[in-house]
């Protein structure tokens, strides 16, 4: 008898620890708060940098366009000493151009297009870099001049745009209004620059 109750004993104490076993496995595992909390940071992190890319720019007037300024003839114009242009990501840069991969230029030339569209020119800036001890004004003339008698535009005079640039080759800060375009001319010791915006109504 005595056999025959510990034999009861231990079928019972057997299916006991097999439910509890099946009843463990079937239930959901808990989760770890710190591989959650990993996930919920790496995924805000990956997200903020895309959310600002994305974001819509806030409303606000649009800058004014120079008025029959064309966007492909002055990347042409700037192709015409040696310089390579190209479409940047930038939206609202429509050409930008160098000379870096030209060996045959003794200066550093480069350019940029700005605006909303090809017909919708809002700005040009030409720019050189010292390269050597040549004499930065005589060297870069050419450049400045070929841009101040090609860049066509409402009202552009090339005679007096080329007068311009001329003048203030050397100068810190200059500036001049031609037809629907301002004009600005700033130097320094290694680096020139020129400047065409919408002129102010």
């Amino acid at each position: 008898m005595a056999v025959v109750l510990a034999l009861t004993l231990l079928a019972m104490g057997c299916g006991a620890n097999g439910g509890s076993g099946a009843s463990a496995s079937s239930d959901p595992p808990e989760e770890n708060p710190y591989e959650a909390g990993l996930v919920e940071k790496d995924s805000r992190r990956t997200g903020q940098p895309n959310a600002a890319r994305t974001a819509p720019s806030p409303p606000g007037r649009e800058p004014r366009t120079i008025l029959g300024m064309n966007a492909g003839a002055v990347a042409t114009t700037f192709m015409k000493p040696g310089l390579e242009c190209f479409q940047p990501v930038d939206r609202s840069v429509l050409y930008a151009c160098t000379s870096e991969e030209n060996p045959n230029l003794t200066l550093l030339y480069e350019g940029e297009v700005e605006g909303r569209a090809a017909d919708r020119v809002s700005g040009v800036e030409a720019r050189v870099h010292r390269r050597g001890g040549a004499d930065f004004g005589v060297a870069s003339q050419p450049f400045f001049g070929l841009l101040a008698t090609h860049l066509e535009y409402s009202g552009a005079d090339s005679e007096r745009a080329y007068g311009f640039v001329n003048r203030n080759l050397n100068s810190e800060d200059a500036a001049t209004v031609i037809g629907a375009a301002e004009w600005i001319m700033a130097s320094s010791r290694n680096r020139k620059v020129l400047t065409v915006v919408a002129a102010e109504d």
